[in-house]
């Protein structure tokens, strides 16, 4: 099929960019069935069956983006090395974004950008983590610790630090969700009641088949050879509040717990972002329109970094001259149920339009991963539903956040 240029397109975003597919592995839990392999070996499981899925070769990429936040230099540049990986020629270029939970979507603003602008034509979009093989850091410990002593540190904990210490407040994000919770006059039991939505949706989805189609097995090995991991792992459908209600809170007196907060995982997720060339070119029938003129990035305080969801999707449907009467669905990354709730009261979202399948309260959240998965999956859910358009947006520790807008094709 012949794809024409959008007419009504700034000279700077002169060419339509399409979203041509996406695939991710299951979520898996924190030190549960991923655990045995590294971000980069997972998710060039992931990136080779996108690009046998859409049909082309490795080497009709023109580019790599990743997102990733927990990286240690074993993987540095874990775009680059995926690619060598899955067999993309040496002289293409590949780099990694690291902008704490909009990583991956940054990585797809980034490509859009890209093809938008005629750099490139087809670019792989990578997001990546493995939380279960986060390093621990011993500081000082190059130049020797004298009669003194060398301190582990955790850089899954350092990482909930969104860099905050390195200016001098050192928040944990664990203390921005309850400050979130004060300011915005949230209960627990409010609280642990989306959690269960959350929850449910995910499970229901996964039963009626809705991530079937964006859901690559991976192989995972193990002392008596390999085994399949093909089922998000985080899911906890039938809980109730009542039960949620008896977990203790993470802080002494507090209202956030393991119940409604978005949990630790592993997983990657991969997309192909093209021009109508290339479309055209490899005779590619798109998932959706990325909505370049309704993409953005923003940063607000970050002790109320939650908002910056609402403040991104806010700029991405003003620059598109769209309003919210026009997204059929909303996908907003999870962090914490309480940064959920928040920013639907602020955005003034439809529950019903809102993380119809679930979100990070119930599938989990990688962190470098969920960005370029909630993308995914928001085209996918419009496919499936029959629906034209949505946003999908993301708050970011350090209060930093990202939205896109995808027009269902």
């Amino acid at each position: 099929m012949l794809l024409a240029p959008h007419a009504t397109m700034e000279i700077a975003m002169s060419r339509d960019v399409f979203l041509v597919e996406g695939l991710r592995s299951p979520i898996g839990k924190f030190g549960g069935s991923l655990k045995p392999l590294r971000a980069t070996e997972f998710g060039s499981e992931v990136a080779s069956a996108l690009v046998d899925r859409v049909n082309i070769d490795a080497e009709d990429l023109d580019l790599i983006i990743a997102g990733m936040v927990l990286q240690d230099m074993t993987e540095s540049n874990p775009a680059r090395i995926v690619g060598m990986r899955i067999g993309v020629p040496v002289t293409v270029p590949a780099f990694t974004i690291n902008m704490q939970c909009c990583s991956s979507m940054a990585a797809l603003i980034q490509a859009t950008y890209q093809v938008a602008v005629g750099a490139v034509d087809m670019v792989m979009v990578l997001g990546l983590e493995s939380m279960s093989n986060a390093p621990h850091m011993v500081p000082g410990s190059r130049w020797g610790h004298r009669l003194g002593s060398g301190a582990f540190l955790d850089t899954v904990r350092e990482c909930t630090l969104a860099g905050s210490g390195m200016w001098g407040d050192p928040t944990y994000m664990i203390e921005v969700a309850e400050h979130h919770a004060d300011v915005d006059g949230i209960s627990r039991h409010q609280m642990d009641e989306y959690a269960i939505v959350s929850h449910d949706r995910a499970a229901t989805a996964s039963a009626e088949g809705r991530f079937v189609d964006e859901i690559v097995p991976i192989s995972v090995p193990t002392r008596s050879g390999s085994v399949v991991f093909g089922v998000d792992e985080n899911p906890r459908p039938g809980s109730t509040v009542e039960v949620l209600g008896e977990l203790p809170s993470v802080q002494p007196g507090g209202v956030i717990t393991a119940g409604n907060a978005a949990t630790i995982n592993d997983g990657a997720a991969a997309a192909i972002v093209a021009s109508a060339d290339a479309m055209n070119k490899h005779n590619l029938e798109p998932l959706a329109r990325v909505v370049t003129e309704g993409i953005a990035m923003v940063g607000c305080d970050p002790n109320l970094m939650g908002y910056s969801c609402v403040d991104a999707l806010n700029a991405a449907m003003a620059s598109a001259d769209r309003s919210l009467e026009d997204l059929d669905l909303i996908e907003c990354n999870e962090g914490f149920a309480v940064q959920l709730l928040a920013c639907e009261e602020m955005g003034g979202w439809d529950r019903d339009r809102l993380n119809v399948d679930g979100g990070s309260v119930g599938l989990g959240h990688p962190v470098g991963m969920s960005g370029l998965r909630i993308s995914l999956h928001l085209a996918k859910a419009l496919r499936q539903r029959n629906l034209s358009f949505g946003g999908a947006t993301v708050p970011a520790g350090s209060g930093l956040g990202t939205a896109v807008l995808l027009e269902g094709l």
